[in-house]
């Protein structure tokens, strides 16, 4: 395993100077800004003011560079991958290029984002959730529902109200026994876990770059393996027709195939850069030392919530868990407004829970600060 002392890690910190004040602890809602991710946004803007041609002239290289690097970062090839304005809208683009069946079943679980299953009605297909009973392989439930009308598997990587990471490679061994498609959302797994999709059988995954990417808002990724993107027909734009200043009107151009075939225009140029200086500085700490470090601080707020007498939700297992920490609180909202003015940045749910979610920025001195907050909090309500 990956030391989590590595200084890797400590470079990673000291990018993010909020981290000078604050224990920022919520990077699955959105990551804290890094300095290289501001340098590459103030850079855009900068050259955007003094000589936009520059810009007009290079439209397409910093996407290349960005595709290039989630590809990587996520065992595709750059051909199966698509940038997208966010994870939603790759969600659909993924089942567009899936082509299921229509009528078809999709399974889903606990853990599946509701835009998963709401896209795949929308899509004509039906949706049947399976729930794991306690201590139940989330395979074996899968497998008493995969029925011949089933033609996907759709699941988050990990979840984000309560944390449970499911075992990729048995529900793609699954998929693949039963003529069945493995669908993920890893908006909550890649940067803080090692991601492959061609390790893992993974047929298509959508991410996000505003959360363990460290990148900025409003950047997507799709990505769909050759083999299994089928559907059509797609939307068509000047980008994916890839056209210069002759074209023909009456004829349609040909256009990519797969996950490329989806960039129909331009998408928010000035993101690009920075979306993919936060993967270098993913990469550069390296995702097997931010996994290691994780793990590590994971298990402080879990001991420490535990030694509170504080139930949580996540499950114990660390091979279950990644970076998200859920544990159950009343007036959650009232609790993590509280730790914020204690220097803590966490998010409390309206429904009765609060999420932490550390990086392989954050130390042990932050998961401290966040459990003397908590320990205040409970001060104060028991005068």
């Amino acid at each position: 395993m990956a030391d989590p002392s590595d200084g890797g890690l400590t470079a990673l910190r000291a990018a993010i100077p909020l981290l000078a004040t604050r224990a920022y602890l919520f990077s699955g809602g959105i990551a804290p800004l890094a300095e290289p991710v501001r340098a590459e946004l103030t850079s855009w803007v900068d050259q955007w003011a003094s000589d936009p041609l520059v810009h007009r002239g290079d439209y397409f290289s910093g996407w290349d560079r960005l595709r290039d690097a989630f590809a990587q970062l996520v065992g595709a090839a750059p051909e199966e991958v698509a940038i997208t304005e966010n994870t939603s809208r790759a969600t659909n683009l993924a089942l567009r290029l899936l082509g299921l069946p229509a009528g078809s079943t999709v399974l889903v679980d606990d853990t599946t984002y509701p835009t998963m299953a709401w896209a795949a009605l929308r899509h004509g297909l039906r949706v049947r959730q399976v729930h794991r009973a306690p201590g139940q392989r989330a395979v074996d439930a899968f497998a008493a529902h995969a029925d011949p009308t089933v033609s996907c598997l759709a699941v988050c990587h990990v979840a984000a109200l309560d944390g449970y990471r499911h075992d990729l490679a048995e529900l793609a061994g699954l998929a693949a026994e039963r003529g069945m498609r493995l669908f993920v959302d890893a908006a909550q797994s890649t940067g803080v876990i090692p991601v492959d999709m061609t390790r893992d059988g993974v047929d298509a995954l959508v991410s996000t770059a505003m959360k363990w990417l460290l990148g900025p808002p409003g950047v997507g990724f799709l990505a769909v393996r050759g083999q299994a993107a089928s559907g059509g027909p797609l939307d068509i734009g000047y980008v994916s027709a890839r056209i210069g200043d002759s074209y023909q009107l009456t004829e349609l151009p040909q256009v990519p195939a797969g996950a490329a075939g989806t960039e129909v225009g331009l998408v928010a140029l000035p993101l690009l850069s920075a979306a993919a200086a936060g993967i270098r500085l993913v990469r550069a700490a390296g995702v097997e030392t931010i996994a290691a470090r994780v793990a590590q601080l994971v298990q402080r707020v879990v001991d420490g919530l535990a030694a509170r007498g504080i139930a949580v939700v996540t499950p114990t297992d660390p091979q279950r868990r990644a970076g998200v920490v859920s544990f159950a609180a009343d007036r959650a909202p009232d609790l993590a407004a509280h730790l914020r003015e204690c220097g803590v940045d966490v998010w409390g749910y309206p429904s009765g829970r609060v999420r932490v979610d550390p990086h392989g920025f954050n130390d042990d001195d932050d998961i401290d600060r966040l459990l003397e907050g908590i320990d205040v909090w409970h001060r104060q309500r028991s005068r």
